[in-house]
C-alpha cells in the first residue's frame, strides 16, 4: 500500500497597481512514500497566477496512479 502525504500549499501577493487588490494561489506537494510525487505549487500574481483546487490535485493523485476521473453534470 501507498502512503501519500499531501502538504496544502498557499501563496498571496500584494498588487501596486490600480484597481487591483492582490492575488492568491493554493495548491499543493505530494508525497507517494515519502517521494515528492507532485509538485503544484501556486504562484499568486494580480494576473494569470497559478493555482490547484483540491478537485484538481485529487484528479492528479487518481492520474498518477493510474485511474482516469471522469466527471459528469447533470442539468
Amino acid at each position: 500500500m501507498t502512503n501519500i502525504r499531501i502538504e496544502w500549499l498557499y501563496d498571496s501577493t500584494d498588487c501596486d497597481q490600480a484597481g487591483c487588490s492582490g492575488g492568491y494561489a493554493e495548491g499543493a506537494k505530494v508525497y507517494f512514500d515519502d517521494k515528492l510525487t507532485l509538485d503544484l505549487s501556486p504562484a499568486a500574481s494580480c494576473f494569470g497566477g497559478v493555482s490547484y483546487g483540491f478537485e484538481e490535485v485529487f484528479a492528479r493523485i487518481l492520474s498518477e496512479l493510474g485511474h482516469r476521473l471522469v466527471e459528469v453534470t447533470y442539468d
